[in-house]
């Protein structure tokens, strides 16, 4: 019985049991509320006077087994009743004839080993379908989420109920929050790149502002003068 089954069990019969006439009935039948020790030894089996245990000379000799008449063994259910039933047999078989006595017993022993190992067969196998059920709780236990539904008090299942739905909707609450969260740090984040973004492209833009503002180097030019002509003068040696 899971905990589940066992608390929608016990909080109904915790409710029929526990009720103000039946602890005072049970208080009172104990004779201790109202205090009266009387009740409690008037239904008390009083001691012999006598001792019943029959003395040697009065026992009675009853028939022996060989006497009485035969009883139809009850079909056994177990190995200790097998086995009871295998001593039976053997016993019945010392009446018979001599040749056929060997035969009668190895084949009431086969018949008892194969039965024994029937039961212990059967036995197994339902000890380890117990076992197999128990292990498949364990898991589920173990891998279900363990959750707080309340401070400890005794509820019922309709409490539990009633709590295991607000937590639900807590969780739905939670899990929403986080997303909200999680689309505000996307937004932020991309925000952040934008304008980091702009910085970069600003300080490249005033990088080329400031190379185009700043003056040429000059050059030195060469400047020609135009020379006056001339006619030639011959020289008298």
């Amino acid at each position: 019985v899971g905990k589940q089954h066992f608390t929608s069990l016990y909080s109904p019969a915790r409710e029929k049991a526990f009720t103000k006439r039946n602890i005072t009935a049970a208080w009172a039948a104990c004779g201790l509320f109202p205090f009266n020790p009387d009740r409690v030894l008037r239904l008390t089996p009083k001691p012999p006077a006598q001792s019943t245990i029959p003395r040697a000379d009065k026992i009675r000799v009853g028939s022996c087994y060989q006497d009485e008449a035969p009883q139809t063994p009850v079909t056994p259910v177990s190995v200790e009743g097998l086995t009871s039933l295998h001593s039976l047999i053997k016993q019945d078989a010392h009446t018979l004839d001599g040749t056929s006595i060997p035969r009668l017993e190895r084949h009431v022993q086969k018949l008892v080993d194969a039965a024994q190992i029937s039961f212990a067969e059967r036995a197994l196998h339902n000890q380890n379908q117990m076992l197999t059920g128990m292990n498949n709780e364990a898991k589920v236990r173990r891998s279900t989420k363990a959750l707080k539904l309340g401070e400890a008090k005794v509820m019922s299942f309709e409490d539990i109920e009633a709590a295991r739905a607000a937590r639900a909707v807590k969780d739905a609450i939670q899990i929403k929050g986080k997303g909200k969260r999680g689309r505000k740090r996307k937004m932020a984040r991309a925000v952040k790149e934008a304008v980091k973004g702009r910085r970069k492209r600003g300080r490249k833009r005033k990088s080329a502002a400031q190379e185009a503002d700043e003056p040429e180097p000059e050059v030195a030019r060469l400047v020609y003068t135009p020379v006056p002509w001339r006619a030639p003068i011959a020289r008298m040696i």
